[in-house]
């Protein structure tokens, strides 16, 4: 009797009445994107929790204010690529910036609808303020992992950059295919 119980028992984790497979229950709690963005959104709360109140950033005035300080002379169309944030965003975030006296707009030499963002040196004082609690908590995070994990880990996060990027590229169609031809 009990082989017939664990006999049914599969044939209803694997398959409806009528055979189709049944899948198993979407998982978000293991969906690897899913947990890279917890870890994300968390570290992102942690140094708003610090910039906010201190210097009265947005986030994204956060990450203009970390791109311009690491590649001084971006355009805001560039500052968008970089930081994955939309132009309104960009220019919001910019104007903050400019109003508080962190960074400053240079006008293009040909073009004077182009601007390049530079920090001042107060932009780049707060900018190693901020950076210093960011690589505290990278350094959190990071101190469970060995040496060699903590290598293993920035090499698997180059190649999931990567396949991310190529995917977002072809278009979510091409990745729905993918899968369909795949599986």
């Amino acid at each position: 009797m009990q082989l017939k119980d664990n006999q049914a028992d599969d044939k209803a984790a694997g398959e409806r009445e009528d055979g189709t497979a049944i899948k198993p229950a979407f998982r978000l709690d293991r969906w690897v994107p899913y947990r890279m963005f917890l870890v994300a959104s968390s570290t992102a709360e942690l140094l708003a929790s610090y910039y906010g109140p201190r210097y009265g950033l947005s986030q994204a005035s956060w990450r203009i204010l970390a791109i311009a300080g690491g590649r001084p002379g971006l355009s805001s169309k560039e500052i968008c690529h970089a930081g994955a944030l939309d132009q309104f965003a960009v220019s919001r975030g910019i104007a903050q910036l400019v109003s508080l006296g962190f960074a400053r707009r240079n006008a293009g030499a040909g073009d004077r609808r182009f601007s390049a963002v530079e920090l001042t040196p107060e932009g780049y004082k707060v900018l190693d303020e901020i950076v210093s609690i960011g690589q505290a908590m990278e350094a959190r995070i990071l101190e469970s992992l060995s040496e060699r994990e903590r290598e293993t880990l920035h090499a698997m996060l180059d190649r999931i950059e990567d396949a991310c990027a190529g995917a977002v590229a072809r278009g979510w169609q091409a990745v729905v295919a993918d899968g369909k031809a795949g599986g």
